[in-house]
């Protein structure tokens, strides 16, 4: 079991030699350095040093008792609510360290996410980005299908707001009724475009600054958000010859 723990702790970012301190600790419940170092036969100063660098990093604490100091590991507990932050923090971050990454080249990578909020991932990345105009094939009926109506009329009025234009080619059978933040064009800052009658959809594709985003069905609740210069660009062109011979209504 302690290999396991170890093995965790090291994942976390501790070397092999503080996360048997930590677990040591853990296992004492609390204790000076002293008290540490004669359990693990260690050097005190030894002990004592990698002890302040897990109090730095928040795996422990000091208390003082008079003149003599104890160590008080942080319980598992706080420690796995602390791991689960983080990684609520890096989500939030990851598409940012995304866009930095791309900047830095041109290499492609593909982010996939999956859940009842995965398509939401692709819809905040378009906010995120895109300075003028996107581009998607999408009925709105398919759209209301991964995302509830509200978030996405919140979304739509987030957009406008930072005057992002969008153009769109749908299915005409598909189109959302009586529902003018999906169906109106000018208010909305869109233009809507129909493809033939035989065309149909099971996915959006969104095409954005040199990123193509894909929402797949409710039953498959996946998205990816690609970053691929090329691939965007020849979207983009696909896009626009659909465009030139699509229907207005």
């Amino acid at each position: 079991m302690q290999s396991n723990l170890q093995t965790w702790l090291e994942s976390t970012g501790l070397d092999e030699r503080r996360a048997q301190i930590y677990l040591t600790s853990l296992s004492l419940g609390e204790a000076t350095a002293g008290e540490i170092a004669k359990r693990m036969k260690m050097n005190r100063t030894a002990v004592y040093d990698n002890l302040r660098v897990l109090e730095e990093r928040g795996y422990l604490r000091t208390i003082k008792h008079g003149k003599r100091s104890v160590f008080v590991p942080l319980h598992p507990k706080e420690l796995y609510k602390r791991m689960d932050n983080q990684k609520e923090q890096l989500k939030d971050l990851l598409p940012d360290f995304m866009a930095l990454y791309a900047e830095a080249g041109q290499q492609p990578f593909v982010q996939l996410y999956t859940g009842p909020l995965a398509a939401r991932e692709i819809y905040e990345d378009i906010l995120r980005t895109v300075k003028e105009e996107y581009l998607y094939f999408s009925p709105p009926e398919l759209t209301l299908q991964t995302v509830d109506r509200t978030y996405m009329k919140q979304w739509v009025e987030r957009r406008v707001k930072q005057k992002i234009h969008s153009r769109s080619l749908r299915v005409a059978s598909k189109n959302v009724k009586g529902l003018p933040v999906f169906t109106e064009e000018a208010n909305y800052l869109r233009s809507i475009r129909y493809l033939p009658a035989y065309v149909d959809l099971k996915s959006s594709i969104y095409i954005y600054e040199q990123s193509v985003g894909i929402v797949s069905t409710k039953k498959e609740g996946a998205a990816y958000a690609i970053h691929s210069p090329d691939l965007a660009f020849s979207l983009k062109q696909l896009f626009e010859f659909m465009w030139s011979v699509s229907m207005k209504s």
